[in-house]
């Protein structure tokens, strides 16, 4: 089985966490909407670097780091099948530009408030933070 390190972002802007929808049925976690985030290039780039890379890559914004929120795992298949074990590493960001458009493997960004995070299907992990941060 493969192990992939995986980086997201809690992305917050006045009070609202950004979101981005995969194409449908495509895996891991298929069907929910997923912090901006993605594997990292081990041995090419830093935690951080990755971070700041996969956002802009997914989202179009630049952001900032903030502080590191929480680690967590899961086994699900990749998008081609294959059993995999992800290790997920979390950050808590700021944009610094404005520019927001779905790109990469996201179709669809959206800025949801923080009391409407429970209405939408989320991945196991994402559902983990939000309730170490208390908003779910």
């Amino acid at each position: 089985m493969k192990s992939r390190v995986i980086v997201a972002a809690v992305i917050e802007k006045d009070g609202k966490i950004l979101f981005g929808k995969k194409k449908e049925n495509i895996g891991p976690y298929p069907n929910t909407w997923h912090l901006p985030g993605g594997g990292v290039k081990l041995g090419e780039e830093s935690l951080d670097e990755a971070v700041i890379r996969e956002v802009k890559e997914e989202t179009g914004l630049d952001v900032e780091i903030t502080s590191r929120i929480s680690f967590d795992d899961g086994y699900e298949p990749d998008k081609n099948g294959e059993m995999t074990h992800y290790v997920f590493l979390v950050t808590l960001v700021k944009p610094v530009s404005n520019t927001l458009k779905a790109a990469d493997d996201i179709v669809e960004v959206k800025w949801l408030e923080k009391s409407k995070i429970k209405d939408i299907h989320l991945p196991k992990p994402t559902v983990k933070v939000f309730k170490i941060l208390g908003w779910i």
